[in-house]
């Protein structure tokens, strides 16, 4: 059963990243694209359609995993929410801003150029700001640097709450996913529009956050050199995880070509392929870790619930998986299909 409990875990968080992920990502497209006038609003036409029906639906997931660590893991739960009460307030802060300006944007009955454009920069800012700390919370998690919960309360407020997570690697990890997030909407984005020059923007954008991937990927390596075990020594250890990064660097020709015939589905397929790889590397990194804390590595199976609670929590995410992966499907057969169907209409369509 725990082994069930951990896929959902690794499925939901997935799921998170390639979809909502995505969503930060165009945030912060248009939060770099605010000089041009022009190409704004045609991007943001654009971002309007392709997040509109679903941008609300990919908080299933995060939500998904809080609820199986909380039930299913209570002590990795109380670890983590005790040790980074501070980012995950700073994360819940920009997840609220950016969805309040993204939907103040479409209804306040004051559309003038002004007030819109503070809209779409408090809706990028936080969406720069929420992909950050999302990175920073995971860039925290196996450092060692967190007391578990139990052991909270013998050091200090400092070493306790804000030590764990404030260092260089953290935030190092933080620009990483920022630029991942980048990478996946510029993708997704190719083929969402029918404006020659906001294509092209588009792959450009593409082509420079996937470099920003690889740079800061390096960053990342650099940082935990810094660490008490940097992740050279640990890919050495796991080379099945060397393995998940060298297909996701071989995957990089593969987009490129798919962007160049314009085959936007199976460009999208290789881009959540290279961001797949990405996070199985890091999962077959610290496996079957929960957490690492300040006294050593704590695995999944050291802290699950006791097997009632699990019987039970895997029965309702089983019957709970019949219900949302259909209810998803027709929720973008639905919206979507009849969103694109408009667009290449030439119709103006808002769905939200």
């Amino acid at each position: 059963m725990t082994h069930i409990l951990i896929f959902f875990i690794g499925a939901s968080l997935l799921l998170y990243v390639l979809l909502g992920g995505s969503d930060y990502g165009a945030g912060i497209l248009e939060l770099l694209s605010m000089r041009s006038k022009k190409l704004r609003r045609e991007q943001t036409r654009a971002i309007n359609h392709a997040m509109g029906p679903v941008w609300e639906a990919n908080h299933v997931w995060l939500i998904l995993i809080v609820v199986i660590l909380f039930m299913g893991f209570p002590l990795a739960f109380t670890t983590l929410m005790t040790a980074l009460h501070v980012p995950l307030l700073a994360l819940l802060v920009g997840i609220v801003v950016r969805g309040a300006t993204f939907s103040f944007r479409h209804y306040d009955p004051v559309q003038d150029e002004k007030t819109q454009r503070v809209y779409t920069i408090l809706f990028g800012g936080s969406s720069l700001w929420t992909a950050m700390w999302l990175g920073i919370i995971a860039g925290t998690l196996n450092r060692g640097t967190i007391p578990l919960a139990r052991a909270a309360g013998e050091v200090g407020a400092v070493d306790a709450y804000i030590l764990p997570w404030l260092d260089l690697y953290p935030f190092c990890v933080g620009l990483f996913v920022t630029c991942i997030f980048a990478f996946l909407a510029s993708v997704y984005m190719v083929g969402e529009t029918n404006e020659p020059e906001l294509e092209r923007l588009f792959i450009r954008r593409a082509a420079i956050s996937n470099v920003c991937v690889f740079i800061a990927g390096g960053v990342v390596f650099l940082a935990s050199l810094l660490e008490a075990k940097s992740l050279f020594a640990l890919f050495l250890e796991r080379p099945a995880a060397i393995a998940a990064i060298v297909i996701a660097v071989l995957l990089f020709v593969a987009l490129w070509k798919f962007i160049k015939l314009h085959n936007v589905v199976f460009a999208r397929v290789v881009a959540a392929g290279q961001v797949t790889m990405i996070l199985l590397g890091w999962w077959l990194l610290y496996a079957p870790n929960a957490i690492i804390t300040t006294e050593g590595p704590v695995s999944f199976y050291e802290v699950a619930a006791p097997r009632a609670t699990q019987l039970q929590l895997m029965l309702a995410l089983l019957v709970g998986s019949c219900i949302i992966f259909p209810s998803l499907f027709f929720l973008l057969r639905v919206f979507k299909t009849r969103s694109e169907k408009k667009r290449r209409a030439g119709r103006d369509v808002m769905i939200i």
